[in-house]
């Protein structure tokens, strides 16, 4: 089993990449949030998770092992296969899904494409007692969210309020982390309120 790669980026295409290890030759699957950060000629360091079946030996690749994390617990949900969850991984950070699944934010899960409402909830729902294993869970919780909130999600919604009437985002973000923390399936209103009393 190949858990890791050491190599030079031979060539990037859509949806994957090929890696140059000492002159052989690996098909990489990767996120395109990951192929993002990533440049032909350069040496990397992959994460690896081998997927093998009886006509197939597939590579997935990831930028760390937080991110190779995530996936497979995310492909440990019924219909979310290896596609899948990289779809969701080329949407959300790896910390940005651990902050939808303690949140029970469904509606963050389905910005991915492929991903329906059904399905987000189901991942929310059968992940919210395992998210404490995650390796990235503290930054879901500890109020320090990695790039953009999605519109429309109930975190986001609520922070973007607050920030409107004047609060500083650190502050604001803190706040919706507190007041959300044991009441993630309370309404818009419910944690506004919540929220702006953090803030008192």
């Amino acid at each position: 089993m190949i858990c890791f790669l050491r190599g030079i980026i031979a060539e990037i295409a859509e949806g994957h990449l090929a890696l140059d290890v000492n002159g052989v030759g690996y098909q990489v699957l990767c996120s395109s949030r990951t192929l993002a950060k990533l440049g032909e000629g350069e040496e990397v360091h992959m994460s690896i998770f081998t997927l093998v079946k009886e006509d197939q030996f597939t590579l997935f690749g990831f930028a760390d092992n937080n991110e190779r994390t995530v996936f497979e617990t995310l492909t440990k949900v019924n219909g979310v296969g290896p596609k899948v969850g990289l779809a969701i991984l080329s949407a959300l950070s790896a910390s940005d899904i651990v902050q939808a699944i303690t949140f029970q934010d469904a509606k963050m899960i389905a910005t991915a494409n492929g991903v329906g409402p059904k399905l987000a909830e189901r991942i929310v729902m059968e992940l919210k007692n395992k998210v404490g294993s995650l390796p990235v869970s503290a930054a879901a919780t500890s109020g320090t969210i990695e790039g953009p909130i999605p519109a429309g999600s109930m975190f986001g919604d609520v922070l973007s309020a607050l920030v409107n009437l004047g609060y500083k985002h650190h502050a604001a973000q803190s706040a919706v982390s507190s007041a959300i923390a044991g009441n993630e399936e309370a309404e818009f209103d419910t944690l506004l309120k919540a929220a702006l009393q953090e803030l008192r």
